[in-house]
């Protein structure tokens, strides 16, 4: 792994944390991991694939997730619930999302997967390519956290969609509760990764030049439409409710409404670029082989002959 790929994830990580739930964060020294035990109790993971591959897990101990969530959502929280398992979900993507914005200004053209979360004291994560990752510690005032990263960069055959394993995925925690410690299974018994991968682009069928299965790219067009379509939907109703509160709550802290108001952008930044990717798979969905061998422009009245005289 090349270590300049460490820093947009260490940029993404103080950038949301700052701007989402005003906690300041020191990182400490970056070191190698062999082992796939995670460093906190509560750890989101989440796929990276493009022209990178990979993924990026961050580990959280509990009162530090803890003090995390109650600034973003303004609540207090005594232990793990369903809100502090929601919230891990949101920030993993959060800030896979400034990272990925980082590669990109470095020429890199990357993707991310739908984050899983995992708790409990002794916890595991398997990242994707079974190889030693590097971990950046951070200290907070409320505890410590980790990020553990573990990519690479790709060629033209490695490009395809790739759903991320984690071990030990617990089942819905109590609300009100805090959720029982999961012991740590042997190398042998730790599950593989259920989830299919979804990719439409030829490079996952051998790469270019080899024969495409058109139907094979149309169905996995319209799998993906399923994820991509749900995901709207959630963000949606989460951007929603908070522009209600925001309607309904005209002498709202200052300080609270500014950060309301951050959240509300950034979700919308996310359902437009959700549309845009269903619009296209859209498309993809709706082509014909026909389509695909002879291609029709159909003018638009914007469209004009740049030789002629205006």
């Amino acid at each position: 792994m090349d270590v300049k790929y460490i820093n947009p994830f260490l940029a993404g990580t103080l950038e949301v944390l700052n701007k989402m739930a005003r906690i300041d964060a020191v990182p400490g020294k970056p070191h190698v991991k062999t082992d796939d035990a995670a460093s906190g109790d509560v750890s989101g993971i989440i796929g990276i694939t493009g022209d990178a591959l990979g993924s990026l897990a961050l580990s959280f101990s509990e009162a530090c997730i803890c003090k995390i969530v109650a600034n973003m959502l303004n609540e207090q929280f005594d232990g793990v619930t369903q809100e502090i398992i929601d919230a891990t979900g949101e920030l993993t993507n959060m800030i896979s999302g400034a990272s990925r914005t980082q590669m990109e200004k470095m020429g890199l053209s990357v993707y991310a997967a739908i984050p899983t979360v995992v708790h409990g004291r002794q916890h595991t994560i398997s990242h994707i390519l079974k190889s030693p990752s590097i971990v950046i510690p951070f200290s907070t005032a409320a505890g410590p956290f980790f990020v553990d990263v573990c990519i690479k960069t790709t060629d033209a055959s490695e490009r395809s969609a790739v759903h991320c394993g984690v071990a030990n995925v617990p089942t819905p925690v109590n609300r009100k509760t805090p959720a029982p410690a999961t012991p740590r299974p042997a190398a042998a018994e730790r599950p593989a990764a259920d989830a299919p991968a979804i990719d439409i682009r030829p490079e996952a069928q051998g790469g270019h030049g080899k024969p495409v299965d058109f139907n094979q790219v149309k169905g996995n067009a319209a799998g993906k439409l399923e994820v991509l379509r749900a995901r709207l939907k959630d963000v949606s109703a989460k951007r929603n409710a908070l522009q209600d509160e925001l309607s309904g709550k005209p002498f709202m802290e200052i300080a609270k409404r500014q950060r309301v108001k951050n959240e509300i952008a950034f979700y919308d930044k996310q359902i437009k670029a959700l549309k845009l990717d269903i619009l296209g798979l859209e498309m993809v969905a709706k082509m014909s082989q026909e389509d695909l061998d002879n291609p029709k422009i159909t003018g638009h009245y914007q469209n004009y002959d740049s030789r002629r005289k205006r």
